[in-house]
């Protein structure tokens, strides 16, 4: 039997294919577990979609970051 696969799935607005996604596990039609939500925009609508899901979710905006690098390395460690 194989484990069931784990995903983060990084957003900026509605969620609208996070929200595909949710409903897919929800079916079972897909075998995963969404365990992390990771937004580069605070206010990004689809934050509220995971809350209502129950998935953790975080907020990392790369305007902060000086580069896509520093960006990067940053969203590696969520």
């Amino acid at each position: 039997m194989n484990p069931v696969r784990k995903a983060t799935v990084l957003i900026s607005g509605t969620g609208s294919n996070l929200q595909a996604l949710i409903d897919a596990v929800a079916s079972g039609r897909l075998d995963l577990d969404i365990v992390h939500v990771i937004s580069n925009v605070a206010d990004a609508a689809g934050l509220q979609r995971a809350e209502r899901a129950g998935i953790r979710s975080s907020i990392l905006e790369h305007g902060r970051f000086a580069d896509r690098a520093a960006f990067d390395a940053a969203l590696a460690l969520l």
